[in-house]
Parts: structure tokens; sequence; C-alpha cells
């Protein structure tokens, strides 16, 4: 099973431009270019979806359940930070797969993938991990 869910919020390189026009010019192609990306990992199966709230913001949402790994919604999050270096975000991830071999079994464990700064990098989850008991309970 190949959990997920993420957010990304999404900002250029302009934030502090005096025009708003330049700002929502910038967000309009740095959204039009994640767009692009979307297609190529949206399955037809999961969420993806770009919304806007008030003052410009503009937030992906993602989320999905498989049966396995799906690679494709990790390589959007690690796209988003070397080509949208100012967006920021999570994608939090549980693979029961994900045995990595020694001290490295992450398969009863959210692992969280974060956007910062340009920088894609994987942390340990404090909140729900491990997954058996803190959000399932163990079988029988």
């Amino acid at each position: 099973m190949f959990e997920f869910h993420g957010w990304l919020s999404l900002h250029s390189d302009d934030w502090d431009d005096p025009d708003p026009a330049v700002l929502e010019e910038r967000l309009d192609a740095a959204e039009a270019a994640l767009r692009g990306e979307i297609e190529k990992a949206d399955d037809g199966f999961s969420v993806f979806e770009i919304r806007r709230a008030g003052n410009g913001l503009r937030t992906l949402c993602v989320h999905g359940l498989r049966n396995h790994r799906y690679e494709p919604v990790v390589d959007l999050f690690r796209w988003a930070a070397g080509n949208l270096a100012e967006s920021y975000g999570l994608l939090y991830v549980w693979d029961d797969e994900d045995r990595r071999g020694g001290d490295a079994d992450h398969s009863n464990a959210f692992r969280v993938w974060r956007v910062a700064q340009g920088e894609f990098d994987e942390q340990a989850d404090p909140f729900l991990s491990p997954c058996v008991p803190t959000i399932e309970k163990p079988w029988p």
C-alpha cells in the first residue's frame, strides 16, 4: 500500500515585486509549468488539484492510495523544488513496502518529503508513526 497526502504553496521569484500585475503574471507562469508536470503524475485515480485562495495564494493538494509505490508523485515534488525554488510544502508518504534494508525499514512509518528554498529532502514523521499502533490497531 502506498498512501500519500501533500501540499505545496506556489510562489514566484518576484514575490516582493511592488507591481501586482508582475506578481500575477509570474504566478500564472509558475502554475502553468506546474500543471504540465501534474499531467505527467496524474493517474486519474488520485487527487492532483491546484486551488486559489485570497491574496494570491495558490496551493497544490495531492492525495492518493495505491497498491504499490507511485514514484511520479515524489518526482512531482522533486521537480517543484528544482524549478519553483520559492515554493514550499510537504509530501507525506506511507509505503508499506519501503524496506531499504538494515536499520532503514520504513514500512510502518510515514516519511515526509520537504520542499523548501529549492531543496528536496526526506524526513522522519514524528506525528503518525509508527503507523501501527498509532493510527491502526495491531492485527490480533
